[in-house]
């Protein structure tokens, strides 16, 4: 991996470096996870927003029901084919 320079306020790389060295870790290890953390935590959200747009108003049990529907037809295609 090649290394990366990120600007981070001094007070805040100070309270990381507590943290880090209260969990026995580098600060870069605890900065590294806290940035993996917050994507995943943004594409959770992005993907859950996406998905109530789509839901257009239904209901859990329409969505399920769709999806059972889904699931059905598609077995059937490839049932046939």
């Amino acid at each position: 991996m090649t290394p990366k320079n990120v600007a981070i306020e001094p007070e805040l790389l100070e309270r990381a470096g507590k943290v880090a060295e209260a969990e026995g870790k580098t600060v870069d290890e605890l900065t590294t996870e806290a940035l993996q953390r917050e994507l995943a935590r943004r594409t959770f959200e992005r993907a859950k927003r996406e998905g109530e747009t789509r839901r257009r108003g239904m209901t859990d049990d329409d969505v399920e029901r769709t999806v059972e529907k889904a699931v059905q037809e598609y077995r059937a295609e490839q049932s046939r084919g």
